[in-house]
């Protein structure tokens, strides 16, 4: 498929090629460890499991610098886990910043806010010219109502007085969140509480080893909010479909996941972009990156919603 066939086929689509031979990517989820400190029943990145391991920036700072001669992105997340929990995070803030001169948020649960060195420093400074314009940021997902004085009453002591915080869906209608703070140097941290989710893949079979799910994939797919938002994930510097399929041979390297042969190599089969394949692969990469693939049957068809918020525990492993 040629670019003008893309663009065509694509019209409604906010990934398009640019006359520079760039693409615009709308969303971009650098998912950089695997680690989380909590244990939310049911993750989609499957967390509430002892899954470990860090993605260090410069083991991909140079596949990165070369992404950044090929594509634009609208939105920035660094996510993981446990975001604040990998020990290259400034390394990665600065770095991407450097790459893409635009303010990125960091997702984050909120527990360890006060306990990274630096963390203000990197949401303390505006940061090129976009729709996501001025100072980076902290986007902070709460899932326990339990927690939230207590979150807090961590971000107050987080930002500087006088701060001004606000809940007027008017303002944050752009956003999603519910709530936002915004401090005396403009740092700011916005906040979303949710109970609504899509399963995670991940789920206990017979003899209580765990196994993936066996769906429909395009049911899965129409339920998939990866693919409704689109939302595409750089692992390992690759852009990945989603990410769960980014994380799959990690999980099943580290649990050794209860599959048959041929489940067991269909997750690692999936081809990611990787920036070398740029010229030849792109085009139909992007084309065909919103139709549904054969791992999509790993996941969930529906959402669920808890009667409250999901209520998670503390692991102590990154204790």
């Amino acid at each position: 498929m040629d670019r003008q066939a893309f663009d065509k086929k694509h019209n409604l689509y906010p990934a398009k090629w640019e006359s520079d031979g760039k693409i615009t990517i709308p969303k971009s989820e650098f998912y950089i460890n695997h680690i989380c400190n909590l244990n939310c029943k049911g993750c989609n990145r499957f967390n509430d499991h002892n899954f470990v391991g860090h993605q260090l920036w410069q083991d991909y700072e140079q596949d990165l610098r070369k992404w950044g001669e090929y594509i634009l992105i609208d939105q920035i997340v660094i996510m993981g886990g446990e975001p604040l929990l990998n020990p290259t995070l400034k390394d990665w803030v600065l770095g991407l910043n450097s790459i893409w001169p635009q303010a990125l948020q960091i997702l984050s649960n909120g527990t360890r806010i006060n306990r990274v060195k630096g963390l203000y420093d990197l949401v303390n400074f505006p940061v090129g010219n976009s729709d996501f314009h001025g100072p980076n940021w902290i986007g902070i997902s709460l899932h326990n109502s339990d927690d939230f004085d207590l979150i807090l009453n961590e971000v107050r002591q987080f930002l500087v007085e006088p701060i001004q915080e606000t809940t007027d869906r008017s303002l944050l209608r752009n956003t999603g969140a519910e709530m936002q703070m915004i401090d005396a140097n403009g740092v700011k941290v916005r906040f979303w509480q949710q109970n609504v989710f899509v399963q995670g893949a991940v789920v206990q079979g017979v003899n209580s080893r765990l196994t993936l799910r066996n769906n429909d994939p395009e049911m899965a797919h129409n339920s998939c909010a990866f693919a409704q938002f689109r939302c595409y994930h750089m692992i390992k510097g690759k852009i990945h479909k989603c990410g769960p399929v980014g994380i799959w041979p990690d999980f099943d390297d580290q649990f050794d996941l209860d599959l048959s042969p041929e489940d067991k190599q269909l997750i690692r089969q999936y081809e990611p972009l990787g920036v070398d394949e740029f010229e030849t692969r792109a085009v139909d990469f992007f084309a065909n990156i919103d139709n549904p693939i054969e791992q999509c049957k790993f996941c969930a068809i529906n959402h669920y919603e808890t009667p409250e918020l999901i209520y998670p525990t503390i692991k102590g492993k990154t204790e």
